[in-house]
Formats: C-alpha cells, sequence, structure tokens
C-alpha cells in the first residue's frame, strides 16, 4: 500500500493539474468571448458616438443658421420699424396739411358770402332800402344757385360711389 501512495497522490495531481488545467482552458474560452463581446460593444458604442457626434455637428451647424436668421430678422425688424414712424410722421404732416387745406377752403367759402353782404349793406347805406332789397333778392338767388351746384355735385359723388359699389 505504501507504494500505491505516491502513485495515487501522483494520479490525483495529474488529475487536479488536468481538471485545473481544462477549467482554465474553459475560462479562457470564456474570456476571449467575453473580450469579443466587449470588443463588439465599444464597437457599436463607438459607431453610436460617431452618429452623435454628427447630429451634433449638424445641430450647431443649424443653430448658427438659425442665429443668423435671427439677425437678419432682428434688422428686417428695425427696417421696418424706422419705415413706420417716417410713415406716420408723414401722415402726421399731411393731416395737418388737409387741416390746414379744409380752413382755407372754410374761410374762401365764407368769404365768397361775406364780401357781397358787406357790399350789400354798403349799398344800403349809400343807396337805400329799395336797393338793399334788389341786392338781397340777387344775393339769393346766388346763394341758391350755389346750393344747387353743391346738391348737384355732392349727389353725382354719392351716386359714383353707389355705382361703384354696385359694380362690384
Amino acid at each position: 500500500m505504501a507504494a500505491t501512495d505516491p502513485q495515487r497522490q501522483l494520479l490525483t495531481l495529474i488529475r487536479e493539474f488536468a481538471s485545473e488545467k481544462s477549467q482554465g482552458e474553459r475560462r479562457m474560452i470564456g474570456l476571449k468571448k467575453r473580450i469579443q463581446e466587449l470588443g463588439c460593444e465599444v464597437d457599436v458604442a463607438n459607431a453610436e458616438m460617431e452618429e452623435v457626434k454628427c447630429i451634433k455637428e449638424t445641430t450647431e451647424q443649424e443653430l448658427k443658421g438659425y442665429e443668423l436668421q435671427l439677425t437678419l430678422n432682428e434688422a428686417s425688424i428695425q427696417t421696418l420699424e424706422a419705415r413706420i414712424s417716417i410713415i406716420q410722421d408723414e401722415i402726421s404732416s399731411v393731416g395737418s396739411q388737409v387741416e390746414g387745406l379744409k380752413m382755407t377752403c372754410i374761410f374762401l367759402v365764407f368769404f365768397r358770402f361775406v364780401i357781397p353782404v358787406l357790399n350789400l349793406i354798403a349799398w344800403v347805406i349809400v343807396l337805400g332800402r329799395d336797393e338793399f332789397i334788389c341786392q338781397m333778392f340777387a344775393l339769393n338767388v346766388k346763394i341758391r344757385k350755389f346750393q344747387e351746384e353743391k346738391g348737384l355735385s355732392s349727389q353725382e359723388k354719392s351716386s359714383i360711389g353707389t355705382m361703384a359699389g354696385h359694380a362690384t
């Protein structure tokens, strides 16, 4: 039994070595597979990172384009605001001129009738009552004629406006 003991120990040792060797080989195979898996994962991660970089660059370019467009729009808005201000000033100026023209027209119409009345009053003083009455009748005729002309022109404008309204 004594001789078999060292043989057994040697056999046990050989078995243990073989077992450890096969376990080591299995671990090596497992680690190689894991290395391959991790390599694939790294490749996928690198591809995703490249895609993200491209998206980032595209987004940055779009952002620069939007910033440029925003700057151009702001300049355009400022230009339009300046034009609006100028137009408003011109409208105000034209409005003032229109008011001045209205006052001039009123003044002219007023004096168109006041001067003959003053002349009549002067004639009454100079010529007397009968002549004054004749002049008043003449003035009355002028006033009616003026009213008819104004009435006709405003009717024409009104009928032209309604005709234009019916035409559309």
